[in-house]
């Protein structure tokens, strides 16, 4: 009985203390569980934290980005000149637009100038040019002008030594000799016939006698003009002296100048050119108008000159020529051009300009409006309190006038004066490119 209550006593007792180990076990590997596991769960809070916190700085950093943006947005929402780099507008007071001389102007369709262009060349005026052929032959006595000399009306260029004219002037002399013998005849037989004397007969072959001589000395006698002579000359012929008798002057027929020469004493000459001569002081100037461009000119056009020589005059165009040229395509168009200096030399080549005001169906404004920005044509226009500016195609752009073919419609505003002001403020506030479109 007393062994049995010992055994029962060691082995409550190591009940208990196995139990007390394995509680303590237990709770150690409890405690230890629970320690990772809070760990564990602390480690993924601490990342998550760091997460959240760096999302709230990358958020941070956006929100402060954003912040500066709307901050410099705010800051320079409108510069001195009231400028909004959003909306592209310059805001501008009346005293500011008054201080730059803006002006607001309706659009409109016009008249815009036109010019065409020609190529050319200065030529004699044919119309007062002679060429000098000799109208009898013989051998060249004198010549008293050079090449380039100014000769007048009626001055003797050159004496020819001519037999034929002796003989001319000779049977000039008898036809005027046989006249005057026949025509006493016939006064004669008129007295008898009128006494009853002479027969009828006799007085009709006197009178046809006389007729017959009337017409062959006004034959020699056109001969002689033909090759020149005037009438002064030919009614000194009965006292002419022997040695200027068969000598033939050859005269000018015009004031001019001699341009060409093929005469030298001593030669023997025919039916050969010896001068020219040609009045310089009218020039004719020969342009080439093609024939695509016809219904653009008139007779009666302006034109303005230049040649190579730096020559700069004005014309008017004063003859469009009735045919086209079969190679070239064009029409000729002359100008009588005056020359009293002699510069328009015949020969130098010109070109001319036909000035034109067409009406246009587009849009017409100042050269001035048109500005460029960033590469774009622009015109500005109104816009509430300020201006922006529009995109525009541009047409013909002469004398200060320039045609819109899109972008403005006639009857809406835009600046006419002052618009290289605006776009002096817009780049130099750095506005950057241009926020308009064309309507």
């Amino acid at each position: 009985m007393k062994y049995n209550h010992l055994i029962l006593f060691i082995v409550l007792l190591a009940i208990l203390v196995g139990g007390g180990t394995a509680l303590t076990t237990s709770n150690h590997e409890g405690k230890s569980t629970v320690k990772a596991a809070l760990q564990e769960k602390g480690h993924t809070e601490n990342e998550d934290h760091d997460d959240e916190e760096k999302h709230e700085e990358d958020d941070h950093d956006e929100e402060k980005e954003h912040g500066e943006y709307e901050s410099h947005d705010n800051d320079i929402e409108e510069d001195e000149h009231g400028h909004s780099e959003d909306a592209g507008i310059i805001e501008m007071t009346k005293e500011q637009q008054k201080e730059i001389g803006l002006v607001i102007s309706i659009a409109h369709s016009g008249d815009i100038e036109q010019i065409l262009s020609l190529i050319g060349e200065v030529r004699i005026n044919e119309d007062r040019m002679a060429h000098l052929v000799p109208r009898i032959p013989g051998i060249v006595h004198d010549v008293n002008v050079s090449l380039g000399d100014k000769v007048r009306e009626g001055q003797v260029l050159a004496t020819i030594d001519s037999p034929e004219l002796t003989e001319l002037k000779a049977d000039y002399l008898e036809k005027l000799r046989n006249l005057e013998l026949t025509r006493r005849t016939f006064e004669r037989k008129q007295y008898l016939k009128e006494e009853n004397i002479a027969s009828e007969a006799d007085w009709l072959e006197a009178q046809s006698t006389y007729q017959n001589a009337e017409t062959m000395l006004h034959s020699a006698k056109r001969r002689l003009v033909f090759i020149g002579l005037t009438e002064n000359e030919i009614h000194g012929l009965p006292n002419a002296k022997d040695e200027t008798f068969g000598r033939y002057e050859l005269k000018s027929p015009l004031s001019g100048t001699v341009i060409t020469k093929h005469i030298t004493r001593g030669e023997k000459i025919g039916e050969e050119e010896v001068f020219t001569i040609a009045d310089l002081s009218m020039v004719w100037v020969d342009l080439q108008i093609p024939s695509q461009d016809l219904d653009r000119v008139k007779e009666g056009l302006h034109i303005l000159l230049s040649s190579t020589e730096g020559e700069v005059t004005e014309g008017k165009l004063s003859l469009i020529g009735p045919v086209v040229h079969e190679e070239s395509r064009t029409v000729l168009g002359r100008v009588i051009l005056p020359n009293p200096r002699g510069i328009w030399k015949p020969g130098i080549f010109v070109k001319g300009q036909i000035h034109s005001e067409t009406s246009s169906s587009a849009v017409v404004v100042p050269a001035e409006a048109v500005q460029n920005i960033e590469g774009e044509n622009v015109i500005f226009v109104p816009d509430g309190d300020g201006f922006k500016p529009i995109d525009v195609a541009l047409g013909k752009s002469i004398k200060g006038k320039t045609e819109i073919l899109a972008g403005i419609k006639a009857g809406e505003r835009y600046v006419s004066k002052g618009a290289f002001e605006l776009k002096a403020i817009q780049v130099t506030s750095g506005a950057g490119a241009h926020a308009g479109h064309g309507h």
